[in-house]
């Protein structure tokens, strides 16, 4: 993980008082080589218009140099989310309180939502076999 990008993030976030607290996940995480940075943020007010969405998105890509995927947790499914609480690195929190309650509520989200994600899964994996076989 490059030190001196995450350290950009995190000033550049933390001036942002509607982030409670964000994560960065993903090959920037991962990996030493990455083309992009996957970020996940809860937001006070989760009410952000498209143009508000893209403003912010285009001023962490001029002060990162690189493709942004933003999520907004507030709004993730449960897969998501436990994904980024699983794989992910804090940047900051300003309420950790609020941030553990939330990471449990979604984990307790996640396990009730395992078994329909499974089957799902199971289900396309069924179908591409059967188009693959047909496609001969």
């Amino acid at each position: 993980m490059d030190q001196g990008l995450f350290n950009r993030l995190c000033d550049y976030l933390g001036k942002n008082n509607n982030i409670v607290f964000a994560y960065v996940f993903g090959s920037f995480v991962n990996y030493d080589k990455f083309n992009d940075i996957d970020l996940g943020i809860f937001l006070a007010d989760s009410r952000i218009d498209t143009l508000e969405y893209l403003n912010f998105k285009r001023e962490l890509m001029d002060i990162t140099s690189l493709e942004v995927d933003i999520v907004i947790l507030n709004k993730a499914n449960a897969l998501i989310k436990r994904e980024i609480f699983k794989d992910g690195v804090r940047l900051f929190s300003r309420n950790r309180e609020l941030e553990s309650d939330f990471i449990v509520h979604s984990l307790f989200e996640y396990e009730d939502m395992r078994k329909y994600y499974a089957l799902s899964y199971n289900s396309m994996i069924k179908n591409i076999r059967k188009e693959v076989s047909t496609d001969g």
